[in-house]
Formats: C-alpha cells, structure tokens, sequence
C-alpha cells in the first residue's frame, strides 16, 4: 500500500471544492453498490455514509484548505467508487458508469493530486511497473509515442 502524504500547500481553488462537492452529491443520490440476485440494486449504508461525510466536511470558503482528514474521506469515497458502484443500468443486468461518473471522478483525481503525494515502496514500485508494462502491450504504439499533433484531434 503507498505511503499517503497529505501537502500543507494544497493550492485548491472553491472550483476544486465544488468539484468533489458535486462528486459526492451525485454518488450519494445515484451511485449504487448493492446487487441482488433478482436485479435490485440498493446503495450500501458505507457508501451513502462515505458521500454524506464528504459533502459534510467539504470548506467552501473563499481560500479552502481540506484537512487531512477530510481528504482522507475523499479518498475514501472515490476508492470505493472506482470500484464496484455504479450509476448507469441496462438490459439484462448491464452495469457502467455514466460518462458524466467518469468525468466527476477523473475531476476528483486532478483535485486530490493538489492534496496529496504518494510515494511507493521500491516492491510496490517494481510492481507497478511491470504491471505498466503488461497493460502497455495491449495499446498500439502509435498511441503512446508521438506527439499531440495528430489531426484526429481536432475530430
């Protein structure tokens, strides 16, 4: 598990707030983590406590700063989120995550970025590294090297 650090200069704007304070609103009232057999869903009371606390602790001032244990809660809510919570139900038990999900997340992470450093064990780095390297032989080359001139871009 990486080592967690939590920086004193965090550097958020109340954009930044607004971001996980829009995140946890929509997990709260449309992300679900409990599947039955019969094709209910309900949300887990950990997940509906997780989002209630984060909206709770969020500082909406004009020059917020996040405590350490209010990130420790944002974390705590976008980890299990990533997992198995989803928001989006089709045809025959089809579960995803909406793009609008994905977005609020990939929002949270820029955020959390600005909160906290990781640092990883050598192990753990070693680890992640050829893990990189085996997902890595799944992309075409094209796509990692190169620059971000393609014209498809602009498509």
């Amino acid at each position: 598990m990486p080592t967690i650090l939590y920086r004193n200069d965090q550097n958020i704007s109340p954009g930044d707030v607004m971001k996980i304070a829009v995140y946890a609103e929509h997990v709260g009232r449309r992300c679900y983590d409990v599947f039955a057999e019969d094709g209910s869903r309900s949300q887990s009371e950990a997940l509906s406590r997780r989002a209630r606390d984060v909206s709770d602790a969020l500082d909406f001032g004009d020059e917020p700063h996040l405590s350490p244990e209010t990130t420790k809660k944002v974390l705590d809510l976008h980890n299990m989120v990533s997992g198995m919570c989803f928001d989006r139900f089709g045809e025959r038990g089809h579960m995803g995550k909406t793009m609008d999900l994905v977005g609020m997340a990939r929002d949270v992470d820029d955020v959390l970025d600005k909160l906290v450093v990781y640092h990883l064990s050598p192990e753990e780095l070693e680890e992640a590294e050829a893990e990189w390297a085996h997902e890595g032989q799944f992309f075409p080359k094209d796509d990692i090297i190169g620059d971000d001139t393609d014209s498809r871009l602009g498509v």
